[in-house]
Order: structure tokens, then C-alpha cells, then sequence
């Protein structure tokens, strides 16, 4: 039973592999479901070690370095691929600005592992919502619809749509070590922060039915506002 937690964290670390196989397949099915087993994975580890009483040193340093491959080299290859595939970047740009994302992840993850003041909330966005961020960018891009604009649109329409996907990336490896707060689904007494959870859930099942998988993006960019709210409202 006590090998359960670390089980969970390198079927994490399996998926993040597997992941990178499917963007190269340009598979979104599997791509989906490798990162949210992977993310449900990362939720599950930590929360049974706690329950069997078993946390220790080594399951930290596997959960960060799992996380490092799901929830940093995933992303890298996700926007490598959007800025490539449906940019106008040649590669190896592509995966060059990729990868700045893996490496504000790495830095993110080792910092966490040496914080004191993210017991319950975190500081900066924590790395599975920056890859859920990526993948409803990556699939949404990907559908038939988006796909006709884009091919229809003339090189001055492409470019500047790359320079859009560059700003959104560059966006997407600052807020990773940035001090901005982002609301956690841990349970405390606090009513603010449990109706700040329910109105997180509530628009992420109101943008899927409108938006899709663009929901994770839209969703995941609403979370500092949804938490700087819930910040001030708590004072």
C-alpha cells in the first residue's frame, strides 16, 4: 500500500512520455487524455500519501520531476507545434520558444519544492494548469473549422496571428514564477474561497459547451482574476 502514492506519480511521468508521442501523431484524443490522467495522477498522489501517512523526500522529488516531464515538456511540445503548425514559425524556433516554457516549469517546480507560503493557495500558476492551458489552445487550433480560417488567411493575416500565439506564450512562461496568486482546490473553512472554486467549475462547464476545449485556455486565463478577487474579498 505505501508504494501506491509513488505508483500514481510515475504513471504522472508515463503519460507526460506518451503525451509527447501523440502531439507528434497529432492525436488530441490521446494527447487530452494522457495530460488529464496525467494532471488526475498529480492530484491523487499527494492526497493518498497524506492518507496512508507515508509522504517523504523521495515522493516529492518524483513528483516534480513527473511534473516535469506532463506539465513541462508536454507544453514545450504543444506550443512548438502551435506556433509551427498552425504559426508561421520554421522550426527549430519553434520548439526553441517551446521550450522556454519547459524551462520557467523546471524553475517553478524547484522553487515550490523549497516554499513555505504555498501550503494553501498557490504563488504564480502552478505547471498542470499552464499545460491544460496549452491543450485547449493546441486541440482548438487543431479542429477542421479553425483550420479552414487559418489556411484561407494571407501571409500578413498569418504573421500577425504568430505574433498573437508568441504574446500568449511569452504570458504563458511569466505567470509561471510569477507573484500573482492563483486560487487552489484544497478544502478550508473559507466560504469565499469555496464559492471562487464553484464559480471556477461553473464557467469551465459553461465555456465547454460554447467554446469546447478552448474552455481549459479561457478558464485557466481567468484564474488570477478569480483569485485576486477572492484575495481581497477574504481581507
Amino acid at each position: 500500500m505505501k508504494h501506491i502514492p509513488n505508483l500514481l506519480t510515475l504513471i504522472n511521468a508515463t503519460c507526460g512520455v506518451v503525451a509527447i508521442y501523440f502531439i507528434t501523431a497529432q492525436s488530441t484524443n490521446g494527447v487530452a487524455a494522457c495530460i488529464l490522467l496525467a494532471a488526475l495522477c498529480d492530484l491523487l498522489d499527494g492526497m493518498v500519501a497524506r492518507k496512508l501517512g507515508v509522504q517523504g523526500p523521495l515522493g516529492k522529488e518524483l513528483d516534480s520531476l513527473a511534473d516535469a516531464i506532463s506539465f513541462g515538456a508536454v507544453p514545450a511540445f504543444l506550443w512548438s507545434s502551435i506556433l509551427s503548425d498552425y504559426g508561421t514559425l520554421a522550426q527549430p524556433w519553434g520548439i526553441i520558444l517551446g521550450g522556454t516554457v519547459a524551462a520557467s516549469s523546471v524553475y517553478r517546480l524547484a522553487k515550490y519544492n523549497l516554499s513555505t507560503d504555498q501550503s494553501i493557495d498557490f504563488i504564480g500558476m502552478p505547471t498542470p494548469a499552464n499545460a491544460l492551458f496549452a491543450l485547449g489552445l493546441w486541440i482548438w487550433l487543431g479542429r477542421w473549422e479553425q483550420w479552414d480560417r487559418i489556411v484561407s488567411m494571407s501571409a500578413d493575416e498569418r504573421t500577425s496571428m504568430t505574433l498573437v500565439l508568441i504574446s500568449i506564450l511569452s504570458l504563458s512562461v511569466y505567470w509561471l514564477n510569477s507573484r500573482m496568486p492563483v486560487l487552489s482546490f484544497k478544502s478550508t473553512d473559507n466560504n469565499i474561497r469555496r464559492i471562487a472554486q464553484a464559480i471556477i467549475v461553473l464557467l469551465f462547464c459553461v465555456l465547454v459547451i460554447f467554446v469546447g476545449p478552448l474552455a481549459f485556455t479561457i478558464t485557466v486565463a481567468t484564474l488570477p482574476l478569480i483569485s485576486f478577487a477572492t484575495v481581497q474579498l477574504s481581507k
